[in-house]
């Protein structure tokens, strides 16, 4: 019983070995030599026939840069400012002028490394001046605490909560919650487009 040894050899063993007749073999691997001086020809006239379209390659590329350069400087800007957002949003069930303060204490605040609870809180006391920060705090907490969670509809639950009637008809009770609903949506978007 003869087994061929190439059988009794492990894959590893079998690579190297190929490896190791490729570099050792007489024969040559290349076509030509470039060492040779009869390749010479060889090559020059395979350099000739090259086209190497370096007009061509500048072109594109000139085009391919701008067209970057265009997306990444219109990248934030395309996406409509949190004000924007808010109003398309929430205009109907809050005044303009308190959804842009809205929207810039979002933004200031989703940058730090306050709680949620408290950044909330931070948003809206410009909109409720009249409030404490501690009722506030209460309020916030629902909200908060549900989004910590991974619970989201309840912003839109509080948004549900509030009756759909013009802002200064609103209870300073319903104010804080449709604030506090508004100020959460804000500071998700913010994070979201940072």
């Amino acid at each position: 019983m003869t087994h061929s040894s190439s059988n009794s050899l492990s894959p590893l063993t079998r690579v190297e070995l190929e490896m190791l007749r490729t570099v050792l073999d007489d024969q040559a691997v290349y076509p030509w030599n470039p060492q040779d001086p009869a390749a010479d020809a060889t090559v020059s006239a395979l350099e000739q026939t090259w086209d190497d379209g370096g007009a061509d390659y500048a072109g594109h590329w000139q085009a391919i840069s701008s067209q970057a350069a265009s997306l990444w400087n219109s990248g934030p800007a395309a996406a409509p400012s949190l004000t924007a957002a808010l109003v398309q949003q929430f205009g109907t069930r809050m005044p303009t002028g308190l959804l842009s303060q809205l929207a810039d204490r979002a933004q200031a605040v989703a940058q730090g490394s306050q709680s949620l609870m408290d950044q909330l809180v931070d948003c809206v006391q410009g909109v409720l001046g009249d409030w404490a920060t501690e009722d506030l705090q209460v309020m916030a907490r629902p909200l908060a605490l549900a989004m910590r969670d991974g619970h989201g509809e309840m912003v839109d639950v509080a948004l549900r909560s509030v009756r759909n009637l013009e802002w200064e008809q609103l209870s300073e009770v319903e104010q804080a919650r449709l604030s506090l609903a508004i100020a959460r949506y804000a500071i998700a978007q913010a994070q979201h487009n940072a």
